[in-house]
């Protein structure tokens, strides 16, 4: 999980709303657990698969539904659950005080149904178009200046920025990062899954 001082560096660096810090709902189905990125604002945990909320609103129909909503505090994302008195959604086994809960890395989240979830913040490695910077950005490895729309790759773990192409294969040179020893390999996938 990326430190939130982090989280809001790399928010103030960027010109363009890049969102490198990605979270996902796990969810189960008949083939085991899968993560889901939340791209969007609002969820509603009331209908499967979960649409955003835009595309089912939380109305007399769905009385007992719970809603995952993104709210950006200075540019550090955060996500809370908001769930309708009468709902029955647990959070980590505990009911939801004054129908709100902001979540965190790992949180247990149960529907009065009996559906099981849990929220990550948890990123992936991937290679992206760098936004640009207000200021210039280095490379981790190498130390030479990050173009903007050049491939690179932002540490999961510690937000630092790496080139990757086939020129500066700077993120995949070492098998850990060199800030934070997070893994190198692009196809490393999640440290960490509800199976743990």
């Amino acid at each position: 999980m990326i430190h939130p001082h982090t989280r809001l560096m790399t928010h103030y660096l960027f010109q363009d709303e890049v969102d490198i810090l990605m979270a996902h709902l796990w969810m189960q189905d008949v083939n085991g657990w899968g993560a889901r990125r939340l791209d969007a604002a609002l969820y509603d945990l009331a209908a499967a698969p979960i649409p955003c909320a835009e595309e089912a609103p939380m109305g007399s129909a769905s009385r007992k539904a719970a809603r995952l909503i993104r709210a950006d505090a200075d540019g550090v994302p955060a996500w809370a659950l908001i769930a309708s008195p009468d709902s029955a959604v647990r959070v980590n086994s505990r009911a939801v005080p004054a129908g709100l809960c902001v979540l965190a890395d790992r949180d247990e989240i149960r529907t009065g149904d009996g559906i099981q979830y849990f929220f990550s913040t948890e990123s992936l490695a991937t290679v992206v178009s760098f936004p640009g910077a207000e200021r210039p950005v280095y490379c981790g490895r190498c130390r030479e200046p990050i173009e903007a729309g050049a491939p690179a790759v932002c540490c999961p773990g510690c937000g630092i920025w790496y080139n990757q192409s086939a020129e500066f294969p700077c993120w995949t040179y070492s098998n850990k990062c060199a800030f934070c020893g997070h893994p190198t390999a692009l196809d490393t996938g999640f440290s960490w899954t509800p199976e743990d």
